[in-house]
């Protein structure tokens, strides 16, 4: 099924990725996959060894917290939007 992604453009300009991705995705966990697939190594920028998502890394399915839902295990609806949005820090 695909969804759309929005890429937050600090990581798209690192990895060649445009504003908007359609993925082919089931849930959370796979649309990482394949969006590292597509771009190597922006998984490892949104994961951790583990492969649970960096704490500074915020996923919106639908404009719901995927970490309220089943996180990794979100399943994603075909033409659900995914909003990946790191956190700012500033003083």
């Amino acid at each position: 099924m695909t969804v759309s992604v929005r890429i937050p453009g600090l990581i798209g300009n690192v990895f060649g990725a445009q504003a908007w991705e359609d993925v082919e995705a089931a849930t959370v966990a796979e649309l990482v996959r394949v969006l590292d697939g597509r771009f190597p190594g922006m998984g490892e920028r949104l994961t951790e060894p583990g492969g649970e998502m960096r704490r500074w890394v915020q996923v919106f399915v639908d404009g719901k917290d995927f970490r309220t839902l089943a996180g990794m295990g979100t399943r994603l609806s075909p033409g659900a939007q995914v909003y990946i949005v790191p956190s700012v820090a500033g003083g």
